[in-house]
This record gives structure tokens, C-alpha cells and sequence, in this order.
């Protein structure tokens, strides 16, 4: 079965935690590859939860003709900011609505909606 199709039989079987969370380390960059890839092709709608616990829903995409142009760094007090390392569990991604970047972690997704035009 794939991951989705397990994930469909964990929640009618009223699991705890999330397919992502109970997965081995294959079972997750599996997770992590379909969704960075579905990313990149169109527009996603994520639910997670957020640091402090609330549940947000973002519309975001990583596809390059929805993206903004890239800018020149910020300069502050004449250091370039710096941000945070990129690790597996997050994703950086375009926030659609509030056209800034934002990020999510896998460990904290709830649902993924995405509409796909196999035409």
C-alpha cells in the first residue's frame, strides 16, 4: 500500500499520532519527497499545528511561476541576516495569502489539499 492509503486505514482505525510520526526514517523522507514534490508543481493547502499549539491553514507553493522575484539579502547594521539552517523536518515554503515565506513541520501536518490537473 502506499503511504496515503495506510494513512487512510490509521485514522479509521483511530490511531494515535500521525502516519509522518509513526513512520520509520524510510517511511518519512518518503512523506517528505511527495510532499516537497507536490509542492513544487502547484498550489497546496497545509493544516498544522504551530509552536504554540493552534492549528493554522496556509495556501503555499514552492512552484517557481508563483513565486516572487528573488530579492537582494537584508542588510542590517552591515551583516547580512542569516536564517536558520534548513533541516528534514521543516519546509520552507510561499505563503499565497500573506505573500511572505513561512515554514511547517512535518511532524506537525495535519492534512494536505492539493488540486492536480492531469490534463
Amino acid at each position: 500500500m502506499t503511504w496515503e492509503q495506510d494513512e487512510v486505514v490509521r485514522l479509521l482505525s483511530s490511531k494515535p499520532g500521525t502516519q509522518y510520526q509513526e513512520s520509520d526514517e524510510q517511511g518519512r523522507e518518503a512523506i517528505r519527497h511527495w510532499v516537497k514534490d507536490l509542492l513544487h508543481t502547484t498550489e497546496v493547502k497545509v493544516t498544522f499545528a504551530k509552536a504554540d499549539g493552534t492549528i493554522r491553514t496556509m495556501r503555499c507553493t514552492l512552484d517557481p511561476l508563483k513565486l516572487p522575484p528573488q530579492s537582494a539579502p537584508i542588510i542590517i547594521t552591515n551583516e547580512i541576516r542569516r536564517r536558520k539552517e534548513p533541516d528534514s523536518e521543516s519546509v520552507r515554503v510561499f505563503d499565497l495569502d500573506k505573500q511572505e515565506w513561512r515554514s511547517f513541520r512535518f511532524d506537525r501536518l495535519r492534512n494536505i489539499t492539493a488540486e492536480l490537473n492531469l490534463v
